[in-house]
C-alpha cells in the first residue's frame, strides 16, 4: 500500500455516504490513495474487502469512519488519524448505538459532525470538532482543511476558533434578519438565540453569551414553552461559572431544580461550597450543564478525594471515555456501587475496544453465568459485527 493512506470505513456502501461529503472525498484522490470498505467504490478509490482490513498498515493511515457499529474494530488497530465522520442520530436511537456512538467519537483524534446540534454537543465534550452539514460552504471549508491539516500532522486549534467565532457571526446575522420579520416568519428565533448563546460561551464571552440566553428564555416564555427553566435558563449557571461567580451559579441552578435529585445536587454543592471544595462543586454544576469537558478537567488532578473520583467516573462514562472509566473503577475496588454484573460488562466492552476480543467474551460469558437473558453483551456484539458487515454493502439502509 501506499504510504499514508486513507481508509473510509462508510455507512452503507459508497453510495451512503451524503453527496456534499462524497464529493469531496471523491476529489481527494487526486493527491491521496483512497481505500473504502465498500463493495461498491467507485474507481480510482480502491475498494478494501471487510476482512483484509488488518492489512493495512494503520500506523501510517488515516481512518475515516461514518457508521458507529465500526467502533470496536476501528478502535483496536490505532490507525494514526481517527476521523469520525457520523450521520446525525436518530431520535429513537437505541442505546447500543448511542454507547458506539459515543465511545468512538471519545476515541477519535478528530471529530467533524453532520448538524449543528451534534457539533455543540460533542464541542462540550472534547477538542477537535468541527461542523459539515453542507449548508453553509465557508463553514464547511473550515472542516475540509482541518481533516486534510490533520492527515498531514497539523494542528487544527485555529481553525476551531476560526469556524466558532464564524458560526457565532453567523448566527448574529440570521438572527438580525429574522427579528425584523413576522413572528411567523421568525418561527425558532428564540432557538436561534439559545444556539447563538451557546456559540458565545464557547468563545469565551461570557457577557454576550448571557445576553443572549436571557433574551432566549424571555422569548421561550412568550411563546408559552415548557420546561424553559431547565432547557434554557439553567445554562446562565454555566455562564456565571465562566465569570468567576460560583455563589450565584450554584443560586441559578437551585431557581431551576425542580425534582428530588436535582435538589440533592443543589444541596451537595452547597455542601461543597461551605467545606471550601469549590472545585467540586464547579466540576458538577459544569456537569449539570452537559459540559462534560470542563468538569474532567477540574476534577483530573483530585482523583485522591473520593468524591471527586466518583464524580469523574460518572463525567468519563457520559463523555464516552469508558476505558479511563474502568481504570478509576478498578482503582475503587468497590467498583464504584456497580452491580458485578454491570461491571464485568463495562470491562467487557473496555477489552474490546483495546483489541482483547477473546477477554471480552470471556467477561460477558461471566456476566450471563448464572441468567441466559443476561448475556447482553455477547448478543450486542454478534449485532455490531454483523451491522459492520452490512457497512460495507452498497445500496443497502444504514442501520
Amino acid at each position: 500500500m501506499a504510504a499514508q493512506p486513507i481508509v473510509i470505513l462508510p455507512c452503507g456502501g459508497w453510495q451512503g455516504i451524503p453527496v456534499y461529503q462524497r464529493s469531496w472525498l471523491e476529489g481527494l484522490v487526486q493527491k491521496r490513495k483512497l481505500f473504502a470498505a465498500a463493495d461498491d467504490a467507485p474507481s480510482p478509490v480502491e475498494p478494501l474487502p471487510f476482512d483484509q482490513l488488518g492489512s493495512v498498515e494503520w500506523n501510517s493511515a488515516a481512518a475515516i469512519v461514518m457508521h458507529p457499529a465500526w467502533v470496536h474494530i476501528i478502535v483496536p488497530f490505532k490507525p494514526r488519524c481517527l476521523i469520525v465522520m457520523l450521520h446525525e442520530s436518530e431520535q429513537e436511537e437505541e442505546e447500543l448505538w448511542r454507547q458506539c456512538r459515543s465511545w468512538l467519537s471519545a476515541s477519535a483524534t478528530l471529530v467533524v459532525a453532520s448538524s449543528e446540534a451534534q457539533y455543540l454537543e460533542q464541542s462540550f465534550r472534547r477538542s477537535g470538532v468541527f461542523l459539515m452539514d453542507g449548508l453553509d460552504e465557508t463553514s464547511d471549508l473550515f472542516a475540509k482543511q482541518a481533516i486534510e491539516w490533520h492527515i498531514d500532522g497539523f494542528e487544527s486549534d485555529t481553525l476551531i476558533r476560526l469556524q466558532q467565532r464564524h458560526r457565532a457571526n453567523w448566527r448574529d446575522g440570521l438572527l438580525q434578519k429574522q427579528e425584523h420579520t413576522t413572528d411567523a416568519e421568525a418561527q425558532g428565533y428564540a432557538d436561534g438565540l439559545f444556539f447563538h448563546s451557546i456559540y458565545r460561551y464557547l468563545t469565551g464571552e461570557a457577557d454576550r453569551s448571557r445576553e443572549l440566553l436571557l433574551a432566549s428564555f424571555e422569548r421561550m416564555l412568550l411563546e408559552g414553552r415548557e420546561q424553559t427553566l431547565s432547557n434554557v435558563y439553567r445554562f446562565l449557571s454555566a455562564i456565571e461559572l465562566e465569570k468567576g461567580r460560583i455563589q450565584d451559579a450554584v443560586r441559578t441552578y437551585g431557581y431551576t431544580a425542580q425534582n428530588e435529585v436535582e435538589w440533592r445536587y443543589f444541596d451537595q454543592m452547597t455542601e461543597w461550597l461551605a467545606s471550601r471544595k469549590c472545585d467540586l462543586a464547579k466540576a458538577l454544576l459544569y456537569r449539570l450543564n452537559d459540559d462534560y469537558r470542563k468538569a474532567a478537567a477540574l476534577l483530573e488532578p483530585l482523583t485522591e478525594d473520593s468524591d471527586a473520583r466518583k464524580l469523574l467516573i460518572e463525567t468519563y462514562m457520559l463523555m464516552g471515555e469508558l476505558r479511563r472509566a474502568c481504570a478509576l473503577i478498578r482503582l475503587e475496588h468497590q467498583q464504584a456501587d456497580l452491580d458485578r454484573k454491570q461491571w464485568l460488562h463495562l470491562q467487557g466492552m473496555a477489552l474490546l475496544l483495546e483489541g482483547k476480543r477473546h477477554e471480552a467474551i470471556h467477561c460477558f460469558l461471566q456476566a450471563g453465568e448464572n441468567r441466559q437473558e443476561d448475556l447482553n453483551g455477547i448478543i450486542e456484539l454478534a449485532v455490531m459485527d454483523g451491522v459492520a458487515r452490512e457497512m460495507t454493502l452498497g445500496n443497502k439502509e444504514a442501520n
